[in-house]
């Protein structure tokens, strides 16, 4: 059985066989290029079309984030390429939910649109005290830009945008002192330790709406 998170730049599919479960990461767009390739169950944007049972993203979310944690009262934050999404629980009942799509300031499509750009690995680049502020995507390119021809270096200047994505993403979720992190920028060491400066983070990894959507099935 194939299951897949079909993000707008990355898809996440678990073969799923009696014996062993493997975890394949592809780029969307060969996705889309392959029409051939269809999905039993399927969360994010680009699902709806390749699988015979959708569901909503931020009830996979909250589906993995139960299966995975053990806490009565927990915040998990994902956050994605184009959105950032974030469920509460109390008392392992939900809470609160939202999902910002409205900018893509605070997603991970920005900083890997920049790091290309710049050839920075944010995996070698420590956290900075400044932060670049976030409120819209656009804007925050053009804080960047600012900043280096004022004299920081691109890696500077990217290490504050981070910091403010981490502050902006530490926000929407509601503040918590702990955050649960799934999505790709679990990935990003950069971010992880600008985040740290805000709460304690714990990453669960790329595949948590996978694991949501087993459970779901199950």
């Amino acid at each position: 059985m194939l299951i897949a998170d079909c993000g707008t730049t990355w898809t996440k599919i678990k073969r799923i066989e009696e014996e062993e479960t493997s975890l394949i990461v592809r780029p969307t767009k060969e996705i889309l290029e392959d029409r051939s390739l269809f999905f039993e169950r399927g969360t994010g944007h680009m699902a709806k079309s390749r699988c015979a049972h959708y569901e909503n993203e931020l009830v996979a979310l909250a589906s993995g984030a139960l299966s995975r944690i053990e806490e009565k009262d927990f915040t998990v934050v994902d956050v994605g390429s184009r959105d950032t999404k974030f469920v509460s629980f109390k008392n392992r009942s939900l809470e609160r939910m939202d999902w910002n799509q409205a900018c893509g300031a605070s997603t991970g499509f920005t900083l890997e649109l920049l790091s290309r750009y710049y050839e920075v690995d944010f995996n070698e680049l420590g956290p900075s005290f400044e932060e670049i502020s976030i409120t819209c995507g656009v804007f925050a390119i053009e804080k960047v830009f600012d900043a280096i021809l004022a004299g920081a270096t691109p890696s500077e200047s990217l290490a504050r945008m981070v910091k403010g994505v981490a502050r902006s993403v530490h926000s929407f979720a509601g503040s918590p002192k702990v955050v649960y992190l799934s999505g790709g920028l679990c990935e990003n060491s950069c971010f992880l330790r600008s985040l740290s400066s805000f709460a304690e983070v714990i990453p669960l990894g790329r595949d948590l709406l996978l694991e949501g959507l087993e459970k779901l099935e199950s």
